[in-house]
């Protein structure tokens, strides 16, 4: 054999190899998304974990819980656009035994997300065990695969303080007055706040407590037995009138309990905002003198 074929044959050997080895390195197909819905058109959200089944539903393109609660729609929209964009990638499991032990199954699962758009089911699926940071075992009611997603079984709340929108209490757009019962009147005139009884206030002071009605936020739903009597009740007049806030103290647990007459329900609120919006006439005064020389020493 020449060095003309060898050399030819070694060239085909050469070519064989690489093409088997391109082959073999070919990049993975590209992964698809393990949910395919519209987000814009689910008007239903229901999660089912083993002690609570959570309702969202959308009325009048407003979205609110089973009670009529209103509903964090900015969650409900950020939950939605995780689970579309999920991609897949391959399962990481196809029989019965190890789909039970990663708790997809009817007998054993976490979570259960049904998405319905009007009276269709969109998507129904099982939230399981987690593989890793951010990551969830998922797999369809109606059986196949196991996938691992990005998403977390904690973004599916199982109470519904999870999906409450936590700022229902807040005055709708700016405050121009706040009378807190017994104590005093403020009014907004000329940029602004004054006592109607003429007191001497301290600027710094009365806007934080604005501030605090502006910013309020609750952190869960009450279901606490109140005082006959709150602690302090104010009654505010902004862009859509007047609305009355009750504010309960529960000295035993130290708790703090909003109620108003513009939403139905009882709210916990942190301890440090309810104790400003509780300030009392005196609080609102500029320091004196002993004062302010007791703060320097």
């Amino acid at each position: 054999m020449n060095r003309a074929m060898l050399a030819g044959l070694l060239a085909l050997q050469v070519l064989i190899v690489g093409g088997v080895l391109a082959w073999n390195v070919r990049p993975p197909e590209e992964p698809e998304a393990f949910f395919d819905f519209d987000p814009d058109a689910i008007t239903s959200i229901q999660v089912l974990s083993e002690e609570h089944t959570i309702d969202v539903r959308k009325v009048d393109d407003a979205w609110q819980l089973a009670d009529g609660k209103p509903a964090d729609a900015e969650k409900v929209s950020d939950v939605l656009a995780k689970l579309v964009s999920a991609s897949t990638g391959w399962p990481v499991a196809t029989s019965a035994t190890t789909a039970e032990r990663f708790e997809v199954t009817e007998d054993s699962f976490q979570k259960r997300l049904t998405l319905h758009s009007d009276d269709d089911v969109v998507a129904d699926a099982y939230f399981g065990t987690s593989p890793g940071y951010r990551k969830v075992h998922v797999s369809n009611v109606d059986g196949g695969p196991v996938f691992a997603i990005e998403f977390s079984n904690y973004e599916l709340g199982s109470d519904n303080s999870s999906w409450l929108n936590k700022s229902l209490l807040r005055p709708e757009g700016s405050l121009q007055r706040l009378a807190h019962e017994g104590e005093y009147v403020l009014n907004f005139v000329d940029d602004a706040w004054v006592a109607e009884d003429g007191s001497e206030l301290d600027n710094d002071t009365v806007e934080k407590v604005i501030g605090r009605f502006d910013n309020l936020n609750v952190y869960t739903i009450s279901d606490a037995e109140l005082p006959t009597e709150p602690t302090a009740r104010l009654t505010w007049t902004d862009d859509n009138g007047e609305a009355t806030i009750s504010l309960y103290h529960l000295e035993e647990e130290d708790d703090w309990v909003a109620t108003s007459d513009r939403v139905a329900g009882q709210y916990g609120i942190s301890t440090y905002i309810a104790e400003d919006m509780a300030m009392k006439l005196e609080d609102l005064h500029p320091p004196s003198e002993e004062d302010e020389t007791a703060a320097d020493e």
